[in-house]
């Protein structure tokens, strides 16, 4: 496989559409006023009109933004907004990021909605970027590991930090695992059925083992996973797979137990992949704030 713009081992997620929030942002509007919003409706009459004012309180990257367009497709005609910045843009304290104004019982009502959208994606790129950045000599890719309803969201915030999409789900690539091999019994069994079955697919065998490595090799997978290695095995691992075939037909990723340190020194061996759920299930919310106007 070969390195390209794309920063994608499928179809990146590069874009996203309104329509993209409209589960997670159904599932949050039910939950979160199952019987209305019992508090701003008891103290503000339905013509109540005010002003909020989306700003950053630290630095970061911003990415959701697409959230508040949606979230007034839900209340028509009660929310008029201007966005000031786009997904992307660099964050600082005091950033504003965009302006909304309308019925006072509405805008309270989506804020933490909003927020928990806008904070988590932008959380996501901020880390991404900053790993992207600190290691230029990596592809630093995603996982799956991701909540339900979120998959899509998440990749894009990934992508939107610079990062590498691996594959999006269990459909658009095959990825053979060390359970598939012990059922099937080998990983070259492996292989010929899935290419018997989906031809045009691409291809990741994950090994766990050196010695599992030539008959990876052998089979010329687009993606070989380095599972938990080593680093020794790991420079080992990458030197024979360069030797053994043209170095842009087969991409090297690792992944598993992946530290500051062993980054440092997956860097100096260079232009491997690392996959890293932790971009998903670990980076904190960034701090996003709405402040009301009256």
């Amino acid at each position: 496989m070969v390195f390209d713009e794309s920063r994608g081992y499928t179809t990146p997620i590069s874009i996203l559409g309104q329509e993209d929030f409209e589960v997670i942002l159904n599932l949050a509007l039910d939950e979160d006023a199952p019987k209305g919003d019992v508090t701003s409706e008891s103290i503000f009459p339905l013509n109540h009109k005010s002003k909020a004012i989306l700003k950053a309180r630290e630095s970061g990257v911003l990415c959701g933004i697409g959230v508040i367009a949606a979230l007034s497709r839900k209340f028509p005609n009660q929310i008029r907004f201007h966005i000031h910045l786009e997904d992307g843009a660099e964050l600082k304290p005091g950033t504003i990021i965009a302006d909304l104004e309308g019925n006072t019982q509405i805008l309270f009502r989506i804020e933490r909605i909003l927020l928990n959208l806008l904070q988590y994606l932008s959380g996501i790129a901020s880390a991404t970027s900053l790993l992207v950045h600190r290691y230029p000599n990596l592809k630093i890719l995603d996982t799956r590991k991701t909540l339900p309803a979120y998959r899509k969201l998440a990749k894009y915030a990934v992508h939107t930090g610079g990062a590498w999409n691996h594959r999006i789900h269990l459909s658009d690539m095959a990825m053979i695992k060390d359970n598939h091999i012990e059922a099937i019994g080998s990983i070259t069994k492996a292989v010929q059925s899935i290419r018997q079955a989906h031809p045009a697919l691409k291809i990741e065998i994950e090994i766990d083992r050196l010695d599992q490595l030539q008959e990876a090799i052998a089979n010329s997978p687009d993606v070989i996973l380095l599972d938990n290695f080593t680093l020794e095995d790991t420079a080992k691992a990458v030197s024979l797979i360069r030797s053994s075939s043209d170095p842009k037909s087969i991409l090297i990723e690792a992944s598993g137990n992946i530290t500051p340190d062993k980054l440092n020194a997956l860097s100096e061996i260079g232009g491997i992949g690392v996959s890293m759920g932790y971009l998903t299930h670990t980076t904190r919310f960034l701090d996003i704030g709405l402040d009301m106007v009256y």
